[in-house]
């Protein structure tokens, strides 16, 4: 594959694992393979001196592939570096401390995880009969968009259960086996909501909730558990961490 049949693709933002393709250099705009490899250096230099966070796929251009929708390199540096639009991502600081409650968030968050999951695993036991399965192992990621400011980040952990329950129980003996522990171990269960495929309600406590539908079709139900969204701020030792109780 010659430059000329190659389609680069350039990502940025603010961290390497939330990266975004912004622009191309395709290598059937040039005339020799040179002109690909000299913009594609230019774009790194370019990337490079703004301090900007990306990175660079590459994929087989044929003479007859469709054409990327994504601005050219020489129509992106002409609007974001020798113009004055707004790249979108800020630069990568030359330092980037970390926050004083960063660790103890993540400390809490995997804390979460075992008393959240223990929660669910048990709601979802008190099917008489069911047949439980973990559908999502617990789990802690970032909401929303990176930063570089990593004060700013917001994390969740989430984590799912499948009931099977035996082929003779209703929705109701079902839902109301589920909220009944719920209720009974300090949640507070919301009214259920029905439409022609689902039953469904939600339950919460201390900003953990716990969501649970009932699908006619399957004869099952999904239980879904999700922490609190959590930021660093909230456990700077100045501060607190609402929540934190329940661990």
């Amino acid at each position: 594959m010659t430059e000329r049949e190659t389609l680069y693709i350039f990502r940025i933002g603010e961290a390497y694992d939330d990266v975004k393709p912004v622009f191309v250099v395709d290598g059937r705009d040039y005339a020799e393979d040179r002109g690909v490899r000299a913009d594609v250096e230019a774009a790194h230099r370019a990337l490079r001196d703004l301090r900007l966070i990306g990175e660079v796929e590459t994929t087989s251009a044929p003479p007859d592939a469709p054409r990327s929708p994504l601005p050219t390199w020489p129509q992106w540096r002409a609007r974001h570096v020798d113009g004055s639009e707004p790249i979108g991502v800020r630069p990568r600081p030359a330092a980037q401390p970390v926050p004083a409650g960063r660790d103890a968030m993540f400390h809490w968050l995997e804390q979460s995880k075992t008393w959240l999951d223990t929660q669910l695993a048990t709601a979802a036991a008190a099917v008489a009969g069911g047949r439980v399965r973990r559908t999502r192992e617990p789990s802690v990621h970032r909401i929303g968009a990176a930063s570089v400011d990593l004060a700013e980040e917001r994390f969740r952990m989430d984590v799912e259960y499948l009931v099977v329950p035996p082929a003779d129980t209703t929705a109701n003996q079902a839902l109301a086996a589920i909220s009944g522990w719920l209720r009974a171990n300090g949640w507070t269960v919301a009214a259920p909501e029905e439409s022609t495929s689902y039953v469904t309600f939600s339950a919460t406590l201390s900003g953990y909730t716990c969501g649970i539908a009932w699908h006619h079709r399957d004869h099952a139900l999904n239980l879904t558990g999700t922490s609190p969204v959590v930021d660093a701020t909230a456990f700077d030792p100045g501060g607190g961490a609402g929540g934190a109780a329940h661990v």
